[in-house]
């Protein structure tokens, strides 16, 4: 009967260490958090001008024209027909 009470007694403090732990790390992460919102600078608004384009509209500009995708997309296809060679061979 004595070993279940010393066990007891020990998970008993094991789990009052965890929980008091558990409090100390949620605490300071609210703490921190509440810190950090005090002194974070405020973001100056952006100049007004015109819209950034977006990445078709950049390609076309340019004239990139995804020759590059078209390019890896060949040599992608190309390795996998080695693998999958590779791979049907005993």
């Amino acid at each position: 009967m004595a070993i279940m009470s010393g066990l007891n007694a020990l998970f008993s403090a094991a789990f009052l260490i965890l929980v008091a732990a558990s409090v100390a790390v949620t605490g300071s992460m609210v703490m921190l958090g509440l810190i950090d919102s005090i002194f974070r600078k405020k973001k100056e608004p952006e100049p007004e001008g015109e819209e950034l384009p977006t990445d078709g509209q950049e390609a076309d500009q340019y004239g990139n024209n995804d020759k590059g995708d078209a390019a890896m997309e060949n040599l992608h296809a190309e390795q996998m027909r080695k693998f999958s060679a590779s791979q049907n061979t005993p």
